[in-house]
């Protein structure tokens, strides 16, 4: 089957995700961050992107012929969990280092998303 320019490519988007990973475990182990919320920040974010992103690709696989109604909605049911993740923990107490090590990771797995297409 021919790569179209565009679409979502699982494997490259696992590929990129473990990378993602070894990036953040290396800087885990090698750079001292004394906020350990910062890290649970990060481990939260890229933990409900990669049960979202899961999640969309089954339903890509299962339902092909509705694939743009299928990753628009998945895209504004990602946006609101995160958001619902992010305000619960802010809620329970969480600070600003949590809040960094989120965004951090939500951002890097957007760049994923981009060179996975």
């Amino acid at each position: 089957m021919k790569d179209l320019d565009g679409v979502l490519q699982p494997k490259k988007y696992y590929i990129g995700f473990v990378l993602l990973l070894i990036v953040f475990g290396l800087w885990f182990r090698l750079y001292e961050v004394s906020d350990l919320s910062f890290w649970k920040g990060i481990v939260i974010s890229l933990s409900v992107s990669l049960l979202l992103y899961n999640f969309r690709f089954y339903l890509l696989w299962k339902h092909s012929k509705e694939g743009f109604l299928i990753q628009f909605g998945t895209t504004v049911l990602s946006f609101f969990i995160h958001l619902a993740v992010l305000v619960l923990f802010i809620w329970r107490g969480e600070r600003e280092g949590f809040v960094i090590g989120f965004f951090i990771a939500h951002f890097a797995n957007l760049l994923i998303l981009v060179f996975a297409r």
